[in-house]
């Protein structure tokens, strides 16, 4: 079948301003579903635009696929973007005009990744009959709780990234429409780009000078997210946070073990499961998780191959992510009886073993809880401490920070993302390290990771940062999950800063994971207080860490005595007497 390519159509919206799409269809003259897709990154760029579902084959298969600039982005009109804050009236306007065309059948779904995943939730959100299903992969949830911040702790390497790679070059351009005018101030931008791991150390945060805190035509949002270090009216608004109710249209989430949106899109499928505005969507939602980190679907991610069943140019041997994207559709937008309804809920890549597995929920049912603790010794296991022993001690200074080293991070490609060799953080004096013995077996661990520490600080404030890694029989240590907590927002809610030197209990969300570790290789626990830049530096001091312009060494202690027994927890599915059994 040919296709018909329209370029910059206008598609208004209900205060008049002009967003543009182009748009790729059958040239056939007949009517047919029509596939939106939103985006602040380029219509026209297609390694994002066509990363999960190639619009081309799409129009061949029978679809409309409208790709849209979102308000203030590059063909579109509009003032100064501000992320998300116009994408639900916007994405409700633009489904209606989708459903509106002569070339539609007045059905209509949404997709995309990342930003564009955020506006397939959030036009969904909007509520339009016409709207008959979605596929957000790796899209936003909750703005503070697993998006710009993570426990209290601001994502700055996302945001400091996203601001000046993905955002800033366009808003610069815009800004000053004469090459006389952004010649200059580009050529500084990438500079600044290129030099992340130098700008990014700049105090105080609020002065970030290659974000241009005077310029309120650049990248204001940059200084406006700093604003707020705890949950407020803006945060929840902002973005979607939990809206699930108000969907009605099925969705097909797709997610990775390494992506930085992972805590969101686990959220988004138990809220639709639970939660969701029809039957329809709470019964067939479907959830795809694979190995991957954000925006990289293929086997090899940061240091380890996970075979080519992985890859999401061939999943699990059968299809790759544009043919799976058009079953769901051609399911719900054309009536197409092709199994769909019959697929398992849950369809996760379970690392280590690299297959993938059916599931009829999330998280799967039967884990036990395997307790294992963090010893004086520094080794790790199930049976907890009795007695008195000494808490383990190390020194924080901000001035000198740990490394990223791995995880779920959306960095420059400096920083490797998803399991990676942690030889480098290692050996500093500000890691501690717990080791268990090895397995006497396979252990597989499936669901939600959890860590409790106690610990004591010298500073007002500080934080904590918990690594579950999987040490190989060659010695090398490879992270799986972590987690972090700023000790003053340490109950999700507000600011409450430390009595220095008191004792705290507090609890690390290490986010989901789906992993079996052969016979012979250990379990490693890192406990730091510092994962720079992926997260600010805590000053230690009491004062907010993007106004701070000084920086404290602190003394931090963790405690792992029969009363204050440090400890994570892990969702064991099988294997469960891999170490010695399950401690009650």
């Amino acid at each position: 079948m040919s296709v018909i390519v329209d370029k910059n159509i206008d598609i208004a919206m209900r205060d008049g301003t002009r967003l543009r799409a182009d748009i790729y269809r059958p040239n056939d003259g007949d009517r047919h579903p029509v596939l939106l897709q939103r985006t602040p990154y380029n219509k026209e760029l297609w390694p994002i635009t066509a990363m999960t579902l190639d619009p081309i084959r799409a129009a061949a298969a029978g679809y409309a696929v409208v790709i849209q600039d979102v308000r203030a982005r590059w063909a579109s009109e509009g003032g100064v973007f501000f992320p998300y804050r116009d994408e639900r009236d916007d994405g409700h306007d633009s489904v209606g005009w989708c459903a509106a065309q002569d070339f539609s059948s007045g059905r209509v779904g949404c997709y995309g990744l990342s930003y564009m995943g955020g506006t397939s939730w959030l036009a969904a959100r909007g509520g339009h009959a016409a709207l008959g299903a979605i596929s957000p992969t790796t899209a936003p949830n909750d703005f503070w709780r697993n998006h710009f911040w993570r426990g209290g702790a601001l994502n700055l390497g996302t945001l400091a990234m996203w601001a000046l790679r993905a955002i800033g070059p366009a808003a610069l351009i815009r800004s000053r429409p004469e090459p006389a005018q952004f010649f200059a101030p580009l050529t500084q931008l990438i500079d600044d780009v290129d030099a992340f791991a130098e700008v990014v150390r700049s105090l105080p945060l609020t002065r970030f000078a290659p974000g241009h805190p005077d310029d309120a035509s650049f990248v204001p949002f940059f200084y406006e997210f700093l604003r707020h270090p705890v949950p407020d009216d803006l945060t929840r608004s902002l973005l979607f946070s939990d809206a699930h109710a108000e969907v009605k249209a099925p969705a097909l989430i797709i997610a990775g073990w390494h992506d930085l949106l992972l805590a969101a899109d686990l959220e988004h499928f138990a809220g639709m499961r639970a939660n969701a505005g029809s039957e329809l969507a709470r019964r067939h939602s479907r959830l795809v998780i694979g190995p991957w980190s954000h925006g990289m679907f293929q086997n090899v991610v940061g240091d380890v191959d996970f075979g080519f069943r992985s890859n999401g140019l061939f999943l699990d041997l059968k299809e790759d992510l544009t043919r799976m994207q058009l079953r769901w559709f051609d399911h719900w937008l054309k009536g197409v009886d092709n199994g769909v309804r019959d697929d398992a809920p849950v369809k996760l890549f379970v690392q280590g073993a690299n297959r993938w597995r059916d599931e009829d929920q999330w998280p799967p049912r039967g884990a036990e809880l395997m307790p294992l603790y963090l010893r004086a010794d520094a080794q790790l296991g199930v049976q907890p401490p009795d007695g008195e022993t000494p808490p383990t001690s190390f020194v924080y200074d901000p001035k000198d920070p740990c490394p990223t080293c791995g995880g779920n991070l959306l960095m420059p490609a400096q920083y490797s993302a998803g399991p990676v060799d942690q030889a480098p953080i290692l050996p500093r004096r500000d890691v501690l390290s717990f080791t268990s013995p090895p397995l006497t077996e396979s252990l597989e661990i499936v669901g939600a990771v959890q860590a409790e520490l106690f610990a004591a600080t010298s500073g007002a404030d500080t934080d904590w940062i918990v690594k579950l890694c999987e040490v190989r029989a060659d010695g090398r240590t490879f992270n799986i999950c972590d987690g972090v907590v700023r000790a003053s927002v340490r109950d999700g809610q507000s600011r409450r800063l430390l009595e220095p030197g008191a004792v705290e209990r507090y609890v690390i969300e290490l986010w989901s994971t789906a992993i079996e570790i052969p016979a012979g290789h250990r379990l490693r626990v890192l406990v730091t207080s510092s994962d720079f830049p992926r997260y600010d530096r805590n000053p230690n001091s009491g004062v907010l860490a993007h106004e701070a312009t000084h920086l404290e060494s602190a003394l931090q202690r963790v405690f792992h005595d029969a009363a204050r027994a440090s400890r994570v927890l892990l969702p064991v599915t099988r294997g469960a007497r891999a170490l010695g059994g399950v401690a009650s």
